[in-house]
């Protein structure tokens, strides 16, 4: 059956604000068992390639009626405070439900995925009986003239024979045919894969998407309140400047940080309108605003029970806050373990030996003898014949049994040429094997240190917005006292914007190295997607 980590999100269970859910349809099949090597019992469960039977179908998706959004959300800006109203705002649950439903990369793996389970039935065919029905009618038209012989009879005359063939043969021994079978089962087992691996890649599309646009829109307010802060003190220093408090430098300063404030709006206006396009190549429609992160949000504890929730001060729920030391059971080491022996695009690789290691066998078997089954039933009837003009019926049933050998002798290299060939391709299929278990430990690694490292970025990046807002509001005092010229206020402010910019993009790089460490490991769910929106404001 279908994992639990790829059921669609049933929210009406969870009491979500969107209240809907998307189905899947359940099949029979095996579930996911705990990865044979390495991983443990901490640590989320994942699908070992033994315990695999595939899916009977890929799963239908049904969108439920869309409830209002609640409207007690706002935008982040430079004090992470909302202003403005953003009731329309939609958050990463929802945008994951569309592009569940429309993303045509998904779609069309979701067909490949049919057209490969078709692979199955076509080995099994030829482990099956095989009949074919020949049927045949002719009609003779005969003149005889001239000198006949003595008693032979001349003139002309016309008869029909009619006959029928059916022939059934049933394999006894084909090993190429058995391979062939084994090598059906072995690709609907990979398509089983590649689809676990495209569900996957959406949720990790989707938040990726998502979290991008969520910068340029930050980026968009952080600029927005930098300008109107310049245009601040602009005015003051302009005001110094009339009373004689101050020089033309400073006015001069503070309007071309504003001018520069004014391009980098638009920069960042730009480039959100490109974000923005992404989550629509996803989802099929136009995306207004987002939802933001909670500045309370305690980003830490995305890795664990995403059923685990708390609430803030606000009473918004969000996830519980966690010890950054690592729990037993979830050091680094288990975590390449683990995707080392359940990554999907490792279990594909498994899978894709076994298919070389079978496609060998089947070449070999070029060489060896093949034993058939065959059975006739014929049929012949006439109502004349060659040698008189006098109308005869006649029926003939031919019936035959056999059990035919068929012994290859000489191919022309043919044979031995496909083996080579087939040897090669399984040390190619065991290279990329080997190259599939690296890769997903060194994403696990990268991904590991990243969320670990960026959970210590996001402290240090909030130790220094806290560090440059007092130098900032320093700056301003001493502008006004003048002890410092309008510049260094300036710069106190660039350093403010900048700091918190790279926060929130600490924030959102963390959350996205738990998802991709999860994914790497197969353990990544949509539920995983619920613990993370509850996280958004």
């Amino acid at each position: 059956m279908i994992p639990a980590r790829f059921r669609l999100l049933q929210l009406s269970t969870l009491g979500l604000v969107l209240g809907q859910a998307l189905g899947l349809s359940m099949v029979s099949g095996n579930a996911f068992a705990q990865a044979a090597i390495g991983a443990k019992p901490s640590l989320p469960t994942a699908m070992s390639a033994q315990s695999l039977v595939g899916l009977e179908m890929p799963p239908q998706m049904v969108i439920a009626p869309k409830q209002a959004i609640p409207t007690n959300s706002a935008p982040s800006n430079l004090n992470g405070n909302g202003a403005a109203n953003t009731g329309s705002a939609v958050d990463l649950i929802r945008l994951y439900q569309e592009a569940a439903f429309s993303d045509p990369v998904l779609n069309a793996a979701r067909f490949n995925y049919q057209a490969s389970k078709e692979l199955y039935w076509q080995g099994l065919s030829l482990l099956l009986p095989q009949a074919n029905a020949v049927p045949g009618g002719t009609r003779y038209y005969q003149h005889t003239a001239g000198n006949a012989p003595p008693g032979a009879a001349t003139g002309s005359r016309v008869y029909d024979q009619k006959n029928y063939t059916v022939t059934l043969t049933q394999p006894v021994f084909n090993m190429a045919a058995l391979e062939a079978f084994k090598q059906g089962d072995l690709n609907t087992k990979i398509a089983d894969m590649r689809f676990y691996l495209a569900q996957q890649d959406l949720i990790l599309r989707v938040s990726q998407a998502y979290f991008d646009a969520l910068t340029s829109q930050d980026n968009v307010e952080l600029f927005r309140n930098k300008k109107s802060l310049i245009q601040q003190q602009l005015e003051i220093a302009q005001a110094k400047f009339d009373t004689g408090l101050a020089t033309i430098v400073d006015v001069n300063t503070a309007q071309a940080a504003l001018d520069l404030a004014n391009s980098q709006e638009i920069a960042a206006q730009a480039d959100l309108i490109v974000k923005r396009g992404v989550l629509e190549q996803l989802t099929g429609r136009p995306v207004g605003p987002l939802r933001p992160l909670i500045k309370e949000a305690k980003i830490d504890g995305v890795l664990k029970d995403p059923r685990s929730k708390n609430k803030d001060s606000k009473g918004i729920p969000i996830a519980d806050s966690v010890n950054p030391e690592l729990p037993k059971g979830q050091t680094l080491d288990d975590w390449i373990l683990q995707a080392e022996a359940a990554n999907f695009s490792v279990l594909a690789g498994q899978l894709s030996v076994n298919l070389a290691e079978s496609s060998f066998r089947a070449s070999q078997a070029l060489n060896y003898p093949s034993v058939n089954f065959v059975g006739t039933a014929g049929y012949n009837t006439s109502n004349g014949t060659s040698n008189t003009l006098t109308p005869a019926q006649t029926n003939i049933y031919n019936n035959t049994i056999a059990l035919q050998m068929t012994i290859p002798l000489v191919s022309g290299g043919y044979n031995n040429s496909v083996i080579r060939q087939n040897a090669a391709l399984l040390d190619a299929a065991k290279a990329n094997f080997d190259n599939a278990r690296r890769t997903a430990a060194q994403n696990t690694r990268a991904a590991f240190t990243g969320f670990y490292g960026g959970l210590a970025s996001v402290k240090a990046y909030e130790a220094a917005e806290r560090s440059s807002t007092s130098a900032l509001e320093s700056s301003k005092l001493g502008f006004q006292v003048g002890t410092l010229i309008n510049i260094d206020v300036l710069i106190a402010l660039d350093t403010v914007i900048t700091t918190r910019s790279q926060l929130q993009q600490a924030r959102y790089n963390t959350i996205l190295n738990a998802i991709r460490l999860k994914a790497h490991a197969a353990a990544l769910t949509d539920e995983d997607l619920i613990s993370i929106n509850t996280l958004l404001r």
